[in-house]
């Protein structure tokens, strides 16, 4: 039995060992790449800031941010493998590997002019139209603009702008007609832009920025799902009078936060979570954060969204005990099958160790019961011998701990029983040589003539 010990302590403690490394395994966190860009970008200081309370905060689920040059190379970066999670504008392109986890903002299409005579989209036939950021993917948007009110794209000249200060002053310079931003309405450069058009600097005055309204902003979205239409209330911008003086009807995208679509539920219910706990504290820090929302989780959505978020969304969060029973139960069911194979070693190593104490009790028992049918001194001594031999095994047993108290208590008493027979034989074989002695002492003395003989 003392044998089979260290091979199940060996295994408990394999088992035991495995469960940790379990736990250490699980209680690591999930660190997810996150392509988002350019540097400097109202989504890039967002993802960082989002980043920071991750990871103060100790979270299960951290956020490593990988920059771009701006949404294009962060859905490019997603689509390759590059980032488990990206931030990308509705229009440019979402890859087909991934799947929305939350809208981080809404942007609005602007199209600002000085000129009161620009009021509709065909009136920019033949202007210079500045184009505020991110150059190719707004100048995609604007030929679907333009198409949809027929003006080639070619009927226009687009020239790429810096960020809102230089819009507004190329604006107040003539060196453009018309800007186009997209931006959220709360957003810095669209706050720029009008700021820079409205207040001017010590080169050029400031002017009053005329709302070019794209009415058929329904029409658009539907026929292009990746564009909305957005209402600018009016004077969301402030100003006396109010800009715009009247609600103004435009298309508008969205930029969203998606997540490689086979990344674990669990992790991205966990993040979706996490974002919207920590919303009004990001929000002290980037004011955008207050516009993160949940997107459209029908079944009919144009973009699909993962299923994690939309477990999360929808109240469906499996809890700890659901998302790790199955492995649990495996747990239980490997330590009892350990435990059973275990307890049947020991039983069976206990088994045989009774049997071979019976053994030596039966040797025992054997030369009490030989040592009354001896009658020569030979015999009986090597029957002592063998008592020795059993009373030696015993001992090595007993130092070994194969033998309990009841068991040494069993050897005692046989080893006592068959001194106690061998030192009576010995007694009665003894006794009888002494009497066969005088006997033929007595027998010499009476013969007469043996003893003349002698």
């Amino acid at each position: 039995m003392r044998r089979h010990v260290p091979i199940v302590l060996a295994a408990l403690l394999a088992l035991v060992a495995t469960g940790l490394l379990a736990y250490q395994w699980l209680g690591q966190p999930t660190t997810l790449r996150v392509a988002v860009g350019p540097s400097g970008s109202e989504d890039a200081r967002l993802v960082a800031a989002v980043a920071q309370s991750l990871t103060r905060t100790h979270e299960d689920v951290r956020l490593r941010p990988v920059a771009t040059s701006g949404v294009a190379e962060s859905a490019g970066a997603a689509e390759h493998g590059k980032a488990d999670l990206a931030v990308v504008r509705s229009d440019v392109g979402i890859p087909a590997n991934t799947q929305t986890v939350a809208i981080l903002h809404r942007d609005a299409v602007l199209l600002l002019a000085t000129d009161p005579a620009l009021s509709a989209v065909p009136d920019l036939r033949g202007k210079r139209i500045g184009i505020v950021r991110n150059p190719a993917g707004n100048v995609r948007l604007l030929a679907h603009i333009l198409e949809h009110y027929e003006v080639p794209p070619d009927a226009v000249t687009t020239i790429p702008l810096g960020d809102g200060h230089e819009a507004g002053k190329a604006l107040r310079e003539g060196r453009v007609d018309a800007v186009m931003v997209v931006s959220p309405l709360t957003g810095r450069t669209a706050g720029e832009v009008m700021a820079s058009i409205t207040k001017g600097d010590g080169t050029s005055a400031g002017g009053t920025p005329t709302f070019i309204p794209i009415g058929e902003a329904a029409v658009l979205a539907r026929r292009w799902p990746a564009l909305e239409s957005v209402e600018v209330a009016r004077g969301t911008f402030g100003g006396t009078p109010p800009r715009p003086t009247e609600t103004v009807t435009t298309v508008g995208v969205s930029h969203r936060l998606v997540a490689q679509a086979h990344l674990p539920d669990s992790a991205v219910s966990e993040l979706t979570r996490l974002l919207f706990v920590n919303r009004p504290g990001l929000a002290v820090e980037v004011p955008l954060a207050n516009q993160i929302e949940a997107p459209d989780t029908s079944k009919s959505a144009s973009l699909p969204v993962h299923p994690g978020a939309q477990a999360y969304y929808e109240g469906e969060v499996e809890s700890f005990f659901e998302r790790y029973g199955d492995w649990f139960y495996l747990l239980v069911m490997s330590i009892s099958i350990l435990g059973s194979a275990a307890a049947t070693l020991v039983s069976r190593a206990a088994n045989r160790s009774r049997a071979r104490d019976m053994a030596l009790l039966r040797q025992l028992l054997a030369i009490v019961r030989a040592s009354r049918d001896v009658e020569d001194e030979l015999a009986l001594a090597d029957l002592e011998r063998q008592a020795d031999e059993i009373l030696a095994a015993a001992l090595d047993r007993a130092g070994a701990g194969a033998i309990d108290n009841a068991g040494v208590a069993a050897f005692t008493l046989g080893l006592d029983q068959a001194r106690r027979a061998i030192a009576e034989r010995r007694a009665v074989l003894l006794e009888r040589q002494a009497h066969g002695s005088d006997r033929g002492g007595l027998d010499r003395g009476t013969d007469p003539v043996s003893a003349a003989a002698e």
